[in-house]
């Protein structure tokens, strides 16, 4: 779902930002533990005293890299979030049309956030804060759409909506495939049975 390099973290000095896209590029394609600080600075085109300067461990430059994610992910999915004249469930439909596209894409690799709790789980809190912050975000996100839509039990429909996203990410992520099912005729059908 993220392809768009440009967000709000454009506000960044412009070394701290190119640092930044220069791991999460690596990062979504190769993995955390598999990208070298070395890879990083060579495609950042730094040295290794302008990355230590901005980011003194790897771990401070993951935590930027994911909430970088989330500042792309948010401003491309406030393309569809804002657009005023679709309903909250067209909205809720659209995202799961464009996860499906995104999910068969070669360039997909999976969530960076799960990615993260994937490799960094037990072992760095602040990894493990920012994936979390991420998820809740996704989360929220549903639960304000499926509360517009009069569902009598939003915040169940905003979950169940969440673990099919992310299940059928996880399972895309594996497969490298086409999705075996629509994808959003399943979402239709749950936001069916929660609504009146």
């Amino acid at each position: 779902m993220v392809r768009s390099k440009n967000g709000e973290a454009a506000l960044e000095p412009p070394k701290k930002l190119q640092i930044i896209e220069a791991a999460f590029s690596l990062f979504r394609k190769n993995g955390f533990y598999a990208t070298g600080v070395d890879l990083i600075m060579q495609k950042a085109g730094v040295s290794k005293r302008t990355l230590y300067k901005y980011f003194p461990t790897k771990n401070d430059l993951i935590v930027a890299v994911l909430n970088h994610y989330r500042i792309v992910y948010e401003k491309y999915l406030n393309q569809i979030l804002k657009q005023k004249d679709k309903t909250s469930r067209r909205k809720i439909l659209e995202i799961f049309d464009d996860a499906e596209q995104w999910f068969e894409d070669i360039n997909f690799h999976g969530c960076l956030a799960v990615n993260a709790m994937g490799e960094f789980s037990g072992k760095n809190q602040a990894i493990e804060d920012s994936c979390i912050r991420f998820k809740r975000w996704e989360i929220d996100i549903l639960r304000s759409l499926t509360k517009d839509i009069n569902s009598a039990r939003a915040d169940e429909l905003a979950y169940k909506l969440f673990v099919l996203l992310e299940g059928m990410s996880s399972i895309a992520q594996v497969t490298k495939g086409a999705c075996p099912f629509d994808m959003t005729a399943m979402a239709n059908e749950i936001i069916e049975r929660h609504t009146p």
